[in-house]
């Protein structure tokens, strides 16, 4: 027994020489989890009922700051889960999800996902960053995701985590999916609130069976209300504060088949630092030109983006202008429409438009009066030459013409013309669309995402103005926002759309290869 006690003793001496004795007392996922919750610098108050080192996981848990059903939570937390769960807790899962495909410099990913792929991105990319400065470099660091995480490692993950809940910071990533395109995702500050929840159920064909499962909802003790968006109906919870209720509303949802959007509501006391992200697409000329797009059943019925440009064949795509709605599914442009040659919408009076040819000409301007004389039946019967603010131009070579508003740039200059539009509109933050041109003629496709106070919380028009002014972009026009702003690269979703799935618009800008057809 003593050579026994005596060979142990040796043993851990051994281990603290090495430095290896981080591994011999193995951290827990609520220990974790706990520290996490502390570094993150959010109050909350430690029921009685938990012991002190479960209490704040817990808490972290039922916040849905961190989304995972971890069941086990004395089990051992590995340095996957222990990333996965920081990037969470950042609000940048939606990043993660976005650059699961990017290359991320580490030769030991074949066992994770495409989503903890993406966690190793953004947390090598990020400024200040998480992992070491030096990981993804030319060495093909190890990440070694399925190790036990140690308690130095930990302590170092959570003061990085720590000093960015105090600070700003910034995630800048550059892909090329297509030659000629660039696209610049940007990220910057993180939430500071506690989040609720509002979980919509989709996927009903039509009212009655809205109906017939929020009556079964309810005797399962969860409250929904019934609504309508373009024919389609939904069921909506109120908020739910408690993300176990979510948890557990999902598993139910998907065993009945049926489609569903979790959305966060969250309210920042540190606006100072409130998330802002936005996608920023540079269309080379040599590579590219843009088009307007609408539906393939015309410019008076509704579609989605991804509909549209798969119809057309264009390889990136970007909402348009404002347009109204008639009926489910039908609904027309606001101000002018023009497309290939063809008139398809008269201008709006006073509000910023943006017209474009073959020849490598464009004009951003605001309109002055309509152009366009009808008839008593309503039928366009002559053109006369409008009146713009960029009265030199002819916008009648415009083969192309959009209009939205207002107009944010004109040389580099700001415009600062609300163009009648609500100060509601200008001066909140809102997801924004916009439309731009460089001095080298490339057309820039902007999307700035809102109205989720984990991920973004939107631009106002100045602000969104300041964005292209930052990167040197001398001509910009506002387009459609809201739960209508949606960017589309090579056949994917490059934003996280306001209502958590693609709203039906009237019409878009997209971008096709100069060897296409038109």
């Amino acid at each position: 027994m003593k050579l026994r006690k005596t060979f142990a003793a040796l043993m851990l001496s051994f281990a603290f020489a090495l430095g290896f004795v981080d591994f011999c007392f193995a951290l827990t996922r609520a220990e974790f989890l706990s520290g996490l919750l502390e570094a993150r610098g959010i109050n909350w108050t430690e029921s009685q009922e938990y012991h002190e080192k479960r209490g704040g996981a817990i808490f972290l848990l039922r916040t849905g700051i961190v989304t995972d059903n971890v069941s086990n939570l004395n089990g051992q937390v590995t340095r996957r889960e222990a990333l996965r769960w920081i990037i969470e807790s950042l609000g940048l899962k939606f990043e993660a999800e976005l650059l699961g495909d990017y290359p991320s410099g580490f030769s030991d990913i074949g066992n994770l996902s495409d989503y903890e792929r993406g966690c190793l991105v953004v947390a090598s990319k990020m400024q200040p960053n998480i992992l070491d400065a030096s990981s993804g470099s030319k060495k093909q660091a190890k990440f070694n995701g399925n190790s036990a995480l140690s308690k130095s490692d930990m302590q170092k993950f959570l003061e990085r985590v720590r000093n960015i809940s105090r600070r700003n910071f910034t995630l800048d990533v550059i892909r090329n999916p297509l030659d000629g395109m660039r696209v610049l995702i940007h990220r910057e500050g993180v939430f500071s609130g506690i989040p609720s929840w509002r979980f919509y159920i989709d996927g009903f064909a039509n009212k009655s069976q809205a109906e017939n499962l929020r009556k079964l909802l309810k005797d399962l003790a969860v409250e929904t209300t019934s609504h309508q968006t373009h024919g389609k109906y939904f069921l909506r919870t109120p908020k739910i504060e408690d993300y176990n209720i979510i948890r557990r509303l999902s598993s139910f949802i998907k065993s009945r088949k049926l489609s569903y959007r979790i959305l966060p509501s969250v309210s920042n006391p540190n606006t100072a630092i409130l998330p802002k992200f936005y996608v920023m697409l540079y269309l080379d000329p040599s590579y590219w030109r843009i088009s307007p797009l609408v539906s393939k059943a015309g410019a008076r019925t509704l579609d989605y983006l991804s509909s549209m440009t798969k119809f057309h064949g264009a390889k990136a795509g970007i909402n348009a202008g404002f347009f109204a709605i008639t009926k489910p599914e039908r609904g027309f442009p606001i101000g002018a429409l023009k497309v290939n040659g063809k008139i398809l919408n008269t201008p709006y009076e006073g509000r910023g438009a943006l017209g474009w040819n073959d020849d490598d000409e464009a004009i951003f301007a605001i309109s002055a009066s309509n152009p366009y004389i009808y008839n008593d039946s309503g039928e366009l019967i002559a053109s006369v030459n409008p009146e713009f603010v960029s009265d030199a131009n002819n916008w009648f070579d415009m083969t192309n013409i959009i209009q939205a508003g207002p107009l944010l740039l004109d040389g580099g200059a700001v415009v600062g013309n609300s163009e009648g539009f609500d100060s509601a509109l200008l001066s909140a933050r809102h997801p924004r669309s916009a439309i731009g041109l460089s001095n080298e003629g490339q057309w820039i496709f902007l999307l700035v995402d809102g109205r989720n106070g984990m991920h973004a919380s939107g631009a106002t028009i100045s602000e969104l103005t300041e964005i292209f002014r930052s990167h040197d972009i001398p001509h910009a026009l506002n387009l459609d926002g809201g739960g209508s702003s949606e960017i589309i690269i090579n056949g994917r979703i490059y934003n996280a759309i306001s209502e958590g799935r693609e709203r039906m618009i009237s019409y878009a800008i997209g971008a096709f290869a100069l060897n296409a057809k038109k």
